[in-house]
């Protein structure tokens, strides 16, 4: 869906995707160590457009790239998606970090916010492939509770996969936005010391 969010944080930022980004998701969504758990997508700027295009036509869904403050470059893409009819419950996904950068915590509660407290949603629920032991560990780290497995939930490359769901609802929000905020907290300060 083409939007205007823009949501500020403290070292990162989200801003809608647009179609001056199709070569830097292109780029992302191929970086082997990245798709190991994404479902086939564009391999070209022109596939990637016409793709845009489709999701740019589609309501309840805004797609953003994670940009550094500092050096105004992306570092990631983040969505939420999939709002139900009654406009109260969402998922959010479409999560891509370029290896070695810090901007996980921060996306993270940057989509909870801008779900939970911007658009006033009740709660917002992450599916991660239940082999991708990464992303499932940062959510639970982040002490977010796993609400169900669904089994063969994916399909990538002909191959099924269980789905972890985590969901974070109104209730759970100000616990895990305030341990969000002190890694993001911690990680900005660690920044500074490093120049």
């Amino acid at each position: 869906m083409r939007h205007n969010e823009h949501i500020l944080g403290q070292q990162f930022s989200l801003r809608p995707l647009s179609d001056g980004d199709a070569d830097f998701v292109v780029g992302l969504r191929n970086t082997p160590e990245l798709s190991k758990y994404l479902h086939h997508g564009a391999t070209s700027i022109d596939a990637q457009l016409k793709w845009q295009n489709t999701y740019y036509s589609r309501a309840g869904d805004y797609y953003f790239v994670i940009e550094n403050n500092k050096t105004h470059k992306p570092e990631g893409l983040i969505a939420l998606y999939a709002v139900d009819d009654h406009a109260s419950r969402a998922e959010w996904g479409r999560w891509l970090i370029l290896p070695g950068s810090l901007a996980a915590p921060e996306s993270a509660l940057l989509i909870y916010r801008f779900g939970l407290e911007n658009l006033n949603l009740q709660e917002l629920y992450c599916r991660t492939v239940a082999e991708n032991r990464a992303v499932v560990s940062f959510h639970d780290s982040c002490g977010i509770p796993l609400s169900r497995v669904l089994s063969n939930h994916f399909e990538i490359s002909g191959e099924s996969f269980d789905a972890i769901e985590h969901t974070v609802n109104h209730a759970l929000w100000p616990r895990i936005k305030e341990r969000l905020q002190k890694t993001v907290t911690f990680l900005a300060r660690k920044q500074q010391q490093n120049g």
